[in-house]
């Protein structure tokens, strides 16, 4: 089983990242195999239906490639302004349904301030969009978290829920998983 997870912050010091990474080491933990694609290392172009750089940008291909690989997918995005950071939606343009459909996603954001519940909703309506599942759990972290020098939660509740996050995940990802094999068959 592959999980992807999607980071959409370009701070060095990214608590969306830290999420993302979080539930990442619990799928791992429970025998998936993890990646993180992160779009500070690799970068896409500025989508337009004109263009055609998923033929030409090795970022595009890579990105389409592993997403539509995926058994289940975790994005993450901070709260700007009340919605998704700009180059994080700009991936999700250059994808369809095609690489989400039936799949398990577990979405997270970071806010400055104590909740980023609007960019969630963002994200859960554009993925249902694109035929994929949200897992139960959201993974909203507050302006104040803190993390230890590892990058994980010092707060054990925090844990907690992206702990449960990676579980809902992985048990989704096996179910769908089966659901896709019989629509091909």
């Amino acid at each position: 089983m592959k999980i992807i997870g999607v980071n959409g912050s370009l701070s060095a010091n990214s608590k969306t990242f830290k999420g993302i990474k979080a539930i990442l080491d619990t799928a791992q933990k429970q025998g998936a195999e993890v990646q993180m694609y992160d779009l500070r290392e690799k970068p896409l172009p500025m989508y337009s239906p004109d263009d055609s750089y998923e033929l030409t940008d090795q970022n595009v291909r890579e990105f389409r490639q592993l997403l539509l690989e995926a058994d289940g997918i975790v994005l993450g995005s901070p709260e700007y302004h009340g919605s998704m950071s700009g180059v994080f939606k700009n991936a999700m343009d250059w994808v369809s349904s095609e690489q989400f459909i039936d799949k398990p996603v577990a979405l997270v954001s970071a806010a400055g301030g104590p909740t980023s519940m609007t960019t969630l909703t963002s994200m859960q309506v554009m993925i249902r969009n694109l035929y994929g599942w949200v897992v139960p759990t959201l993974g909203s972290i507050p302006g104040q978290t803190q993390f230890d020098k590892d990058g994980s939660f010092v707060e054990e509740g925090m844990r907690k829920r992206f702990n449960l996050m990676g579980e809902e995940l992985v048990n989704m990802a096996e179910l769908l998983k089966g659901k896709r094999a019989v629509k091909k068959g």
